[in-house]
C-alpha cells in the first residue's frame, strides 16, 4: 500500500515514480511497489494537504536523469512551495537544486496547488492556490493563486508577461486562480490547459494564457462552503471565463490528454479528471477546444481519485487519495466499460 500518494509520472524504462505526500519518493516497477523508497528527497513540510506533491520527468531524462519535485517547505505559520531539480541515480537522488520557491511565505496547509508540467514551449509550469486567502489571487506582488512560468534552471523567462514591472513578480504567467490542480501542456493543440478546484461549485477547466485574469474570487459559479456569497457576477469584462466548470464541485484531481491504443478509438484527444469529493474519473470529449460531452467512471467504486496518467502503454493509470492507497490501471472490457485492477 501507498501512504497519502499525490502525483506519479513514467520512466522512460516503465517504471512508475509516486510521490507520498509524508515526503517518500516510491517506484512501482512491473506491478510491484519497489519496498526501498528513493533516498536523498527533499525535507517537506507534512500536515493536512502539505507535503510533497508533484514529480516530473525530464523529457531528455534518458540522456540526464533529471528529474522535478514539488514541495511544501517551512513551518505552517510560514510554509512556501518549491521546485527542486534532482538527478535519479539509482535508487538515489544527487545534484539537488531548489529552482523556484514561491512567496511571500504565508500561513496555511491546505488549498495549495503544487501541480508542475512543461509548456508547449519547454518551460516550467507551476500551479500555486491561494491557501484560502483569496485576496491573494489578484495581488501580482504575491504568488498565490497563479500559475508561474520558469526555465528548468530556475532563471525567468525574458517573455514572461509581468517582466519589467516594478508592480508585479516577473514569475507570474496568469493569476485569478483558486487552486489549480491539473495542469498540461502536451495535447498537441499548443496550448496550456488547467482544472481548478472551485468552493462549493464552481470547479473549472481553462485555457491559460499568459498574463490573463481568470478572475477568483471577483467572479466565480461557487459559493462560500456555508453557503454565503463570494461574488454575484459568474462573468466580467477583462476577465477570462472557463471553458467549461461543474457545479455542484467534484473536487477535480489532476488533468491528463489521452492519446493512447488502449482505449477506444474516441478517447483520442479527450481530457481525463480525477474526482476527489465526486470519487469518479471524468471524461471530457473535446472537439476543437471545447468541451462537447462529460462522462464519468468509476463513480464510488475506488473512492477518490487523486491522479490520473496515461503510460506509454496506452492504459490509464489512476491513483487513489487514501492513508492506505493503491495504484490502478484500468482495462477496456468488450463493453468499452474499464474496470479498475490494482497493480499493489
Amino acid at each position: 500500500k501507498l501512504e497519502s500518494p499525490w502525483s506519479m509520472a513514467f520512466l522512460p524504462d516503465g517504471r512508475i515514480l509516486v510521490t507520498e505526500r509524508p515526503g517518500r519518493l516510491r517506484i512501482v516497477e512491473g506491478d510491484q511497489l519497489v519496498p526501498a523508497a528513493i533516498r536523498g528527497v527533499p525535507t517537506v513540510l507534512c500536515c493536512s494537504h502539505s507535503g510533497l506533491l508533484d514529480v516530473l520527468v525530464d523529457p531528455d531524462f534518458s540522456r540526464n536523469h533529471r528529474i522535478f519535485l514539488s514541495y511544501m517547505h517551512g513551518t505552517p505559520e510560514a510554509g512556501t512551495i518549491r521546485i527542486s531539480s534532482a538527478v535519479l541515480q539509482g535508487n538515489e537522488l544527487i545534484d539537488k537544486r531548489v529552482i523556484f520557491e514561491s512567496r511571500p511565505a504565508a500561513p496555511g496547509l491546505d488549498q495549495i496547488g503544487g501541480r508542475i508540467a512543461f509548456g508547449p514551449d519547454r518551460m516550467l509550469y507551476l500551479t500555486i492556490g491561494d491557501r484560502f486567502q483569496m485576496e491573494r489571487a489578484q495581488n501580482l506582488l504575491d504568488d498565490g493563486g497563479k500559475i508561474i512560468r520558469i526555465n528548468t534552471d530556475g532563471s525567468i523567462p525574458d517573455d514572461n508577461p509581468f517582466v519589467g514591472r516594478s508592480d508585479a513578480l516577473p514569475e507570474i504567467y496568469s493569476y485569478g486562480h483558486r487552486n489549480p490542480q491539473g495542469l498540461i501542456g502536451n495535447v498537441g493543440d499548443g496550448q496550456l490547459w488547467s482544472i481548478e478546484q472551485g468552493p462549493k461549485g464552481g470547479d473549472e477547466l481553462n485555457l491559460v494564457k499568459a498574463g490573463a485574469n481568470y478572475g477568483w474570487p471577483l467572479v466565480t459559479y461557487g459559493t462560500n462552503y456555508d453557503g454565503t456569497i463570494i461574488s454575484d457576477r459568474t462573468s466580467a469584462p477583462g476577465l477570462v471565463d472557463p471553458i467549461y466548470y461543474w457545479v455542484p464541485s467534484l473536487a477535480t484531481a489532476n488533468l491528463v490528454s489521452y492519446y493512447g491504443n488502449i482505449m477506444p478509438d474516441d478517447w483520442r484527444g479527450d481530457f481525463l479528471v480525477g474526482g476527489l469529493s465526486g470519487e469518479c474519473l471524468i471524461r471530457l470529449r473535446m472537439d476543437s477546444g471545447r468541451v462537447v460531452k462529460e462522462e464519468r467512471y468509476l463513480h464510488h467504486k475506488i473512492g477518490r481519485i487523486r491522479d490520473v496518467a496515461v503510460g506509454a502503454d496506452g492504459y490509464i493509470y489512476l491513483l487513489q487519495d487514501n492513508s492506505e492507497a493503491a495504484l490502478y490501471r484500468l482495462e477496456p472490457l468488450n463493453d468499452l466499460v474499464a474496470r479498475a485492477k490494482p497493480l499493489q
